[in-house]
């Protein structure tokens, strides 16, 4: 097989975070698109709920889940990209959200500075409840009592010197017999040492909420401090004393990368002390810990309980247990990372422990332990990518080297995406994974309209911003373009030319002043094409072959001739017949181009690629061979058709397309994915029968579908959608 180098790009909708409910009903996740979605437990099964941003909001930072409805009705609390803060409420009758407003900030800094968190909590006073909000906004932590649109938000300000980092909250009572009161714990970062860090706890004394140095964590073996770390984040929950007062528990990673322990933080007011629980008993590292929240109630004398994963195991222990090792998923399939984890401790229900987290690969997990043993879920990821539009290569400004790619997605819910993966020119791709700011949201065509089918890209790469187009068939059967200019990104209707578009195939430009021209075939069976001439866009019908309809668009190619560069078509028409479409004069004419045998008939395009100057390629699937074929044709000249088999022992399933071939400029590549849905390519200036399989870095990943670009000037790529619907990005490594 070849070599290849297989870059994933992901999905925009892949898991970045988890937030849960205590009742284990609720789940909220965000994406890399940076946007919300809701996993449900309604009655039996689990469901998606697609939630997006708030009104205006390009991105969520962060969300939490609490109860305001008498109801009990859990309701998300949402912080955007400008630190303002939503409610979210999937029972409103109109309008879901509700602005609760935010922290002030310095409009002239950019939201990319802003890493906004929230957490939220809830006290019991007698019959009334409230509701604390707490969000960071530029590393300052800022506080709402209430879920009023009209309330203030108050700063909590800390040391200059010591931002925050991590939030969480967990009430609890500064002396016996009194009522709980909010304690805030954040993590501190040195600015001058961002290495070093400390817990600091806020408290609200005489209506001032005051931060308390609640004193360093537990000392190693050589009575050394441990240094607080990062890594393993911060989180809190409520606990009772066997005399049922009720104290704050929080729990963060300490000591150095690769020996990290657990220290767990208990107490109230100005009263902490530290535990130090260690760590699991094996070598690997600790990755990931969290405090399983106890919810409103907890029952006294009931120890706290730590969930850890150390390599692909989930750990807990409480604090005069030991550590448990509960295993990993089924099969070992996944390494998670526990996120939020809750304690069903009512003394009537069997001990239960219910934790939500996020995989290595980006996907929702549950899992549940109880006297029964662990049982995992796999939930997967919301919003998973549908069809390939295209892909293509962009500029940064100011320089001349990085050049990043971007791959252009629509989604299950008919919504545009484009992903950004780094690259340069002189070594290609990296070997990063997308993370999840590199994900942009372009939306529906029209708020009644989703993008149904992808027909391709084009960008002018001598110019930044690059003039770019991204077309897609809408919903309404209209050829519709996101297109990006000076100006911004713009959605632009091109309308039909009388009737509805079925498919297209990908744009090409013949004279760069004029952009992009676009071939769609439409429901009459005719080839129309979209092109402008200087700024004004028009329709051109180049009609169908005498006494024939077109099956399939093969393709569109700017083929360099005496005559200028002509836009040819290549089609497939219902005879089962290769047909070119070529200007002649004014008008366009036809040319028969034959099927390779008189028993073999064309059934399906592959691609058409410029080989020589005046010389096209052109790449179909026959029947009833089932194989591969190629056809060189220069305009004039006579049809020169070569079988190139099939991959191996597999079935062509679905066509990827043709590419340049960087190993002989007189020929193309051409990529199919076979029945064992790999993706195979031949090349069309080698052995008539030798194909080559494009192997996944991870055997078991299959391919479902994928389209031919050339990226980096003259890199050609497959960009597939595996069997998890992840984009990846297939080719042969460069440097």
């Amino acid at each position: 097989m070849a070599t290849v180098q297989w870059t994933r790009a992901g999905s925009p909708g892949d898991v970045s975070w988890a937030r849960a409910s205590h009742e284990a009903t609720v789940v909220v996740v965000g994406t890399a698109g940076r946007h919300l979605y809701l996993r449900r437990h309604t009655g039996t099964v689990w469901q998606w709920e697609r939630v997006g941003t708030p009104p205006a909001a390009q991105v969520v930072r962060d969300a939490s889940l609490l109860a305001v409805e008498a109801s009990g009705a859990l309701t998300a609390a949402v912080v955007d990209g400008g630190a303002q803060v939503w409610l979210y409420k999937r029972q409103a009758a109109s309008e879901p959200w509700i602005n609760l407003g935010g922290p002030s900030r310095d409009p002239s800094l950019p939201e990319s500075l802003d890493t906004s968190q929230i957490v939220t909590s809830t006290t019991h006073h007698d019959t009334a409840t409230e509701n604390t909000l707490v969000v960071t906004s530029l590393e300052r932590p800022w506080i709402h009592q209430g879920v009023e649109p009209d309330g203030t938000w108050f700063p909590i300000t800390p040391d200059a010197n010591l931002p925050v980092g991590q939030l969480a909250s967990a009430p609890a009572s500064v002396a016996p017999d009194t009522e709980p009161q909010q304690h805030i714990f954040a993590l501190l970062h040195d600015r001058d040492s961002p290495e070093d860090s400390q817990v600091g706890v806020a408290l609200r004394e005489n209506s001032v909420w005051t931060w308390i140095d609640p004193g360093g964590p537990p000392t190693d073996e050589q009575d050394e401090p441990l240094p607080t770390g990062v890594s393993i984040g911060l989180s809190a929950t409520s606990i009772r004393d066997n005399s049922g007062t009720m104290h704050a528990c929080a729990v963060v990673g300490t000591g150095s990368f690769g020996e990290t322990t657990i220290s767990m933080l208990i107490g109230s007011g100005h009263d902490w002390r530290w535990v130090n629980l260690g760590r699991p008993p094996v070598p690997e590292s600790l990755s990931a810990a969290v405090v399983a929240d106890k919810g409103p109630d907890p029952r006294p004398g009931d120890e706290p309980l730590v969930v850890g994963r150390v390599g692909h195991t989930m750990w807990t222990r409480s604090v005069s247990g030991d550590w448990t090792d509960r295993g990993t998923t089924p099969g070992d399939v996944a390494v998670v990372d526990p996120m939020a984890a809750f304690e069903d401790t009512a003394a009537t229900a069997q001990r239960r422990m219910w934790t939500a987290g996020v995989s290595s690969a980006s996907e929702l997990w549950t899992f549940a332990s109880d006297e029964a043993g662990t049982r995992w879920e796999d939930h997967g990821s919301p919003g998973s990518v549908a069809a390939l539009v295209g892909a293509y290569t962009d500029t940064w400004p100011d320089t001349a080297h990085d050049h990043p790619v971007r791959m252009v997605v629509i989604d299950g819910h008919g919504d545009l995406w484009s992903g950004e993966l780094g690259a340069a020119l002189d070594v290609g791709f990296g070997d990063e994974v997308n993370q999840d700011w590199k994900w942009s949201f372009h939306g529906r065509p029209a708020a009644a309209v989703t993008s149904a089918a992808g027909i391709g890209v084009l960008s002018m790469n001598d110019d930044y911003p690059q003039p770019t187009w991204l077309f897609v068939v809408g919903s309404d059967g209209h050829l519709w373009a996101r297109t990006a200019d000076a100006a911004g990104w713009a959605w632009v209707d091109h309308g039909t030319p009388g009737t509805t578009i079925g498919s297209g195939t990908p744009p090409i430009a013949v004279n760069p002043a004029d952009g992009p021209i676009v071939h769609v075939l439409a429901d009459d069976g005719r080839l129309w094409m979209r092109s402008r001439s200087g700024h004004e866009w028009h329709w051109s019908d180049r009609g169908t072959p005498p006494g024939q309809l077109i099956f399939a668009v093969v393709g569109a190619a700017a083929l360099a001739t005496a005559a200028g560069t002509p836009p040819l078509a290549v089609v497939v028409t219902g005879d089962g017949l290769v047909r070119v479409s070529a200007p002649d004069g004014a008008a366009f004419a036809w040319t028969d181009l034959g099927t390779p045998t008189p028993g073999e008939k064309i059934v399906a395009g592959i691609g058409v690629e410029v080989v020589t100057p005046g010389t096209v390629d052109i790449a179909a699937v026959g029947s009833p061979s089932g194989q591969v074929w190629t056809l060189r044709w220069t305009p004039g000249g006579t049809p020169q058709w070569t079988a190139r088999g099939r991959p191996g022992e597999a079935h062509i399933q679905t066509v990827v397309g043709t590419m340049p071939d960087p190993a002989n400029e007189g020929g193309c590549l051409v990529a199919v994915i076979g029945s064992d849905e790999q993706v195979w390519v031949t090349a069309t200036t080698g052995p008539d029968q030798t194909w080559s399989r494009w192997d996944p870095s991870v055997p078991a990943t299959t391919v479902l579908e994928g389209k031919a670009v050339v990226l980096l000037g003259e890199m050609p790529c497959s960009v597939v959608i595996d069997d998890r619907r992840r984009v990846h990005v297939v080719t042969t490594p460069r440097g």
